[in-house]
């Protein structure tokens, strides 16, 4: 229990917070009409909901297993299981500061903590790959959508009510992963805390660090493609 007791103060009762409001974290999501005709590669994806989750309810789907490990077991303080539970799901979701305090309450070197943060980092690495595979699949279908609703411009074939349909999907597919995109960039930025405290500890992080440079050219690669979908999109005139 002495590493759970190095938690701040603060942390604790965000966690706590957690706990309780884990059902309505687990039942708030993209299941919501607002992404009904958001194609559904992407409003089924993990990845894309992985990014796309706020901090609490990215917490709370590894959080509820070990709750329930401690509700069922018999630890000595089921509280400060819980809360370590709680924590165990976060990952840097709940931002950097959080993220390092749990990692110094679980781990006893400075560089037993640097080697989980490399993994972390990879995993959400990983998750970035799988979101823009899903998603270059799903813009490649749109800029043909686009193409060939052009097309139908020009020969003024177009039929203007499926034409719309189609247009109303695709600035759905691009909302939704703009939004997708802002919560991997936050990720981001939040991992350069996160190697920031580690160099001004004094710990050597070229290896996290060049994790980290690899999630931002992927934010970055990402960005530019989306943008370009909507600078396509954006030439469309129905009238």
């Amino acid at each position: 229990m002495n590493a759970v007791t190095l938690l701040s103060q603060r942390m604790k009762w965000s966690v706590l917070g957690v706990v309780l409001l884990m059902a309505g974290c687990q039942t708030t999501g993209t299941g919501s009409s607002s992404n009904a005709s958001v194609d559904p590669r992407l409003s089924n994806s993990n990845s894309a909901q992985f990014f796309s989750k706020s901090g609490f309810q990215a917490c709370a789907g590894g959080a509820l297993v070990g709750i329930l490990a401690c509700q069922l077991g018999n630890p000595n303080d089921k509280a400060a299981c819980m809360i370590a539970a709680g924590l165990a799901g976060c990952g840097v979701g709940m931002g950097a500061n959080y993220y390092l305090d749990n990692q110094r309450s679980k781990y006893a070197t400075a560089e037993d903590a640097l080697d989980a943060s490399i993994a972390d980092v990879r995993k959400d690495n990983q998750e970035l790959q799988s979101l823009t595979n899903t998603a270059r699949s799903v813009m490649a279908d749109d800029k043909r959508k686009i193409e060939q609703i052009k097309k139908d411009i020009a020969n003024n074939t177009v039929q203007r009510s499926a034409a719309q349909k189609q247009i109303a999907e695709i600035d759905a597919n691009t909302a939704y992963l703009k939004k997708t995109l802002a919560g991997a960039r936050t990720k981001q930025q939040e991992w350069q805390k996160v190697a920031e405290a580690n160099r001004n500890s004094g710990a050597r992080s070229d290896t996290l660090d060049a994790e980290i440079s690899k999630m931002q050219k992927q934010v970055a690669q990402l960005e530019s493609e989306i943008d370009q979908l909507y600078a396509q999109r954006s030439s469309i005139q129905l009238g």
